[in-house]
């Protein structure tokens, strides 16, 4: 039975942090949209740790904030602790992180969606897609509804024939206590999309009442809180405004009643239960077959790999004011049950913990990201977008700014627009996103600082300016915000020069040189700035200050950047045969030919491509060109 005559201009799948971001920028934009999910009652929800940013993905989440996303204000409005981190170093990699309370966020959240014009949800399991040709024109569900859809956007997270890993204990599903999907990944190897397998792991939960926080460190957060939305540039009623239906969405005053997180390490007892029991371990076993991530390893992984280290530090963080859960960051692992309670009581604090939720390993399908255009459609079958851990990411961040741009793209593609593609020297996802599509990734993937060649450019302070070009387009963001945030580019433009040119009272050199010689080490300090400076916003400030005091080095970036300009504006015919560019190495035309990039920028940063087969390819394009024009 179909649902709908009349299809939906966008189908969302899945309801996580990709789904939701998907789903909210379609409807913003105005198209009619649907967002499925298996279970409304976990909208939203947070599967792992209860925490949003951290080190490039809480530059990222602002970056999500500037375009007009809902994380950020999400986790301001509904956190519980808030932390910079990186504080002691440049402004470059301070990043926010704080603590959400898992409940309040997941509601306020799904209450936003139900609030929202042009959007729909609706409680079914994708089972299926429904192609014409190389086309999707809709998707199939368990309980006989086929619902229509000119785009369709896939975020099914770790759900696809996802399976759970106790020790030698097995359960299908995504995420304790939920189902898996089982058949959908039939229906995208049907249409030629390859998939592949990863893992992940989550640590036990503990009942907060049975530990003793004597004997752990307390880890409280900052009394001026870093917020990720741009308060400053939003509308007075973004934040605990009522609707006109009357209701009000749960939520409190940002940095209020921050509560503590506690730090603890393991043992030699700890690493001697490890140890003996590894064979034990579903990874280690054999059992799972999937690769899990490198940077986030399971406690069996740091007992192996990091042996030379005494001991590894854990971290106990609420999940919420109104539980009594604690999330043991740190600890994941696939080892059974009564290893599992063994561990977890050689650590000091833990002695006699209760454990609420057992630690588990879920390993589940994805689709290698090098199948997908900049826009992230697949290039193997029209109007189907991907996002989130489907395409080999791990983290709320990294999922959340997929979603946003790929329910932005399957709205362009409805209205036949171009679509948007942000690029690597503009910020965090940027990076994400062009990683994904030329390079691909072999383990979940990860945002971190030093994937960004252009990392000076985006602390984190300084989203709203850099994305405001991409902002103005898509319709995501009021007018009355896009003034706001162009008035505040416009302050900041005008003290850098001012600051630059004036001379402080009785100083040698700009305000600029005095701000320099103090930031890189100089002694003294700076003298008091001008009144009209200080009236200025304190957003404004920080930015004018960094902008000033890392100028050489932002001009640098800046050089740079036009310079790698070139070959990105080089665009590579969709139809060139690789095979007959003379001199291009067969490794390098096989893979360009696999990759398909559409400028030589990308076809650089293809693993296994050269400087050399750049250099060839480029004077191949240009002796086209001049035949064209001939």
């Amino acid at each position: 039975m179909i649902y709908n005559r009349t299809p939906f201009d966008v189908i969302v799948c899945g309801a996580g942090h990709a789904g939701c971001e998907a789903a909210l920028a379609a409807a913003r934009m105005g198209a009619s949209t649907l967002l499925l999910t298996g279970n409304l009652d976990t909208v939203a929800q947070m599967s792992c740790n209860p925490a949003i940013g951290g080190q490039a993905k809480g530059q990222m989440v602002r970056e999500i904030d500037a375009l007009g996303g809902e994380m950020g204000i999400t986790t301001d409005l509904t956190g519980i602790q808030f932390r910079l981190l990186n504080e002691s170093k440049g402004a470059a990699v301070q990043s926010p992180r704080a603590q959400c309370d898992k409940k309040a966020y997941q509601f306020r959240l799904k209450h936003t969606l139900e609030l929202q014009p042009n959007l729909q949800m609706f409680q079914a399991t994708v089972t299926g897609l429904i192609y014409s040709g190389q086309k999707v024109t809709g998707v199939r569900t368990n309980l006989d509804l086929d619902f229509a859809g000119t785009t369709v956007v896939v975020t099914t997270g770790t759900f696809l024939r996802g399976l759970m890993h106790i020790g030698q204990n097995k359960n299908e599903g995504g995420r304790l206590g939920d189902f898996s999907a089982k058949t959908l990944s039939s229906s995208f190897l049907e249409a030629g999309i390859d998939l592949q397998r990863l893992k992940t792991g989550t640590p036990p939960r503990l009942l907060g009442r049975s530990l003793d926080f004597s004997k752990m460190e307390a880890q409280r957060g900052d009394p001026s809180p870093t917020l990720f939305a741009f308060h400053d540039t939003r509308d007075p009623d973004d934040l605990f405004h009522v609707e006109h239906t009357g209701e009000q969405r749960l939520g409190w005053t940002p940095g209020s009643d921050q509560v503590a997180c506690w730090m603890t390490h393991t043992t030699p007892e700890t690493a001697r239960i490890v140890r003996e029991n590894l064979t034990k371990s579903a990874m280690y076993s054999g059992e799972i077959e999937g690769v899990g991530p490198r940077y986030c390893p399971s406690i069996e992984d740091k007992f192996v790999r990091f042996a030379d280290k005494p001991r590894h530090l854990l971290f106990l963080e609420p999940e919420g004011r109104a539980t009594n859960e604690y999330y043991v960051n740190g600890l994941s692992t696939s080892l059974p049950f009564d290893v599992q309670r063994d561990l977890v009581r050689s650590i000091p604090g833990l002695e006699s913990a209760v454990i609420l939720r057992p630690a588990y390993a879920v390993e589940y399908d994805f689709a290698p990201p090098t199948q997908l255009f900049p826009s992230l459609e697949s290039r193997k079958v029209e109007n189907l977008f991907f996002a989130g851990q489907i395409n080999g990411t791990s983290g709320y961040e990294e999922a959340a700014a997929q979603g946003l741009v790929a329910g932005v793209n399957a709205v362009h593609k409805v209205r036949a627009e171009a679509p948007l593609v942000i690029a690597r020297h503009e910020g965090y996802m940027g990076v994400l996103i062009d990683d994904l599509v030329t390079k691909g990734t072999r383990e979940p993937y990860r945002m971190f600082t030093s994937r960004a060649e252009h990392r000076l450019l985006f602390n984190h302070g300084s989203a709203e300016i850099r994305l405001l070009h991409h902002t103005r387009s898509h319709g995501l963001v009021s007018t009355s915000r896009i003034q706001r945030m162009e008035h505040k580019r416009i302050r900041i433009t005008e003290w850098i020069a001012a600051l630059e040119r004036e001379r402080p009272p009785g100083g040698q050199g700009t305000w600029g040189d005095h701000i320099r010689r103090v930031t890189s080490g100089g002694q003294g300090q700076i003298p008091a700035y001008p009144a009209a400076f200080q009236a200025e916003s304190a957003e404004v400030r920080a930015e004018v200050i960094y902008r000033v005091s890392y100028a050489g080095y932002l001009e640098r970036e800046e050089r740079q950047i036009e310079k790698l300009s070139v070959i990105e504006r080089v665009k590579i015919p969709a139809a060139l045969d690789y095979q007959q560019v003379r001199g291009l190495r067969r490794e390098s035309a096989l893979k360009l030919a696999e990759f398909k990039p559409s400028n030589l920028g990308q076809a650089s940063r293809i693993s296994g491509v050269n400087p050399a087969d750049i250099s060839i390819l480029l004077v191949y394009i240009e002796a086209g060109r001049g035949a064209d024009a001939r």
